[in-house]
């Protein structure tokens, strides 16, 4: 097989494939710690589905590995149709949860289109860029096929409502519409447009999403209502202290304190098993895995490589960043898993498939090196 090449195989970042798998096991030691004293077992249903998406999601990223990304550069119109076709489904026939329609049911297990449409948006975008290359830099009439591309999914996310991940679909548009080069001017019109949109889009949101803006700065104003989850996130992260409590023995988790222990607030129940050493130690493994990704983008010999990558290294990026501060405080809590780590199937295979990109786009490295 090609993959096995020596030409491959010698630009085949080996380290950042371990640390991710390292940070996968380690995710799924601490949703096993972080289950409720009643139902403490190894092979509770959340331990054996993530277990089941792990293996998933380790095929789908050494699929991706296998083929040229170039060649699937070129199905990415095909990709990006085929998701927002799914995401308008969901608004329609899709699993209603604690009031919003995100999930679409697949037997015993359901996925979540939005998500993939970050990897797809990334796809269609470099399709654009590449089609119609402008060395000089964009302007807004040329940007306004890729900003179509942004908005339709951004639109039909925030309609689930889903808006921490409509956020993240926009942030990573456009990430990839900077690294594609942008007239100075134009880029002044939109920070322009920007600061007149903010306050008017302020009046747009439900009034769960206000709150939570709201108790970002104040949480202890309604510390039994929306402001009850970051506090109870901050308890778990100070009741590790330095060496933490032990695994499966932190008390917001197992004793059903800290909502969504599992998905949104995993690295607050991972801070109380494991305490600031334990913290400082994941944080590390992300920041190699950051790292390695920048090197990757840096190294690209070709355009299409370069925005491929840093839009798929922004997923990874935003994910992390934004669920840790969320955790501490440092940010608002919006429904933003954290890489690898948190349980869910979707989130999972969509940050194993970013780094499967990037490994795709090292690896072949060498076919454009003079």
């Amino acid at each position: 097989m090609k993959i096995l090449d020596n030409q491959y195989a010698k630009n085949f970042d080996f380290i950042m494939f371990f640390t991710v798998i390292i940070i996968s096991l380690l995710g799924i030691i601490n949703l096993y710690g972080s289950l409720s004293v009643h139902h403490k077992d190894f092979f509770d249903p959340y331990v054996v589905k993530q277990i089941i998406w792990f293996i998933i999601a380790f095929f789908i990223m050494f699929v991706i590995i296998t083929i040229d990304y170039n060649t699937l550069i070129e199905a990415a119109y095909y990709i990006y149709g085929f998701i927002l076709i799914l995401i308008a489904v969901v608004l329609v026939k899709g699993r209603i949860t604690h009031g919003a329609s995100r999930w679409i049911p697949l037997g015993p297990f359901s996925f979540q289109p939005s998500e993939l449409m970050k990897i797809a948006l990334i796809f269609a975008l470099v399709k654009y860029f590449t089609t119609y290359e402008n060395k000089k830099g964009y302007t807004l009439r040329g940007l306004i096929i890729p900003f179509t591309l942004i908005v339709m999914p951004v639109l039909l996310i925030a309609k689930e409502p889903d808006l921490g991940t409509s956020l993240i679909v926009l942030f990573i548009g456009l990430i990839v519409i900077f690294f594609a080069g942008i007239k100075k001017s134009s880029m002044a019109i939109l920070a322009g447009i920007a600061l007149v949109a903010g306050p008017l889009l302020w009046f747009r949101l439900k009034s769960y999403q206000k709150s939570r803006i709201l108790i970002f700065l104040h949480p202890a104003k309604d510390y039994l209502g929306a402001g009850y989850n970051i506090i109870q996130s901050e308890i778990a992260v100070g009741a590790g202290k330095f060496f933490g409590n032990g695994l499966g023995n932190g008390s917001q988790s197992t004793l059903d304190f800290l909502p969504a222990k599992h998905t949104d607030f995993i690295f607050s129940t991972y801070m109380q098993q494991f305490g600031f050493l334990g913290g400082l130690v994941l944080i590390s493994l992300y920041f190699i895995v950051i790292i390695r990704g920048f090197k990757i983008v840096y190294r690209a010999k070709k355009l299409q490589g370069f925005l491929l990558g840093g839009g798929a290294l922004a997923i990874i990026t935003f994910h992390a960043i934004i669920n840790m501060f969320m955790t501490v405080g440092l940010l608002p809590v919006v429904g933003v898993p954290l890489p690898f780590f948190s349980y869910g199937g979707t989130s999972l295979v969509v940050d194993m498939s970013a780094v499967a990109i990037l490994l795709n786009i090292s690896m072949r490295r060498y076919k454009f090196q003079s």
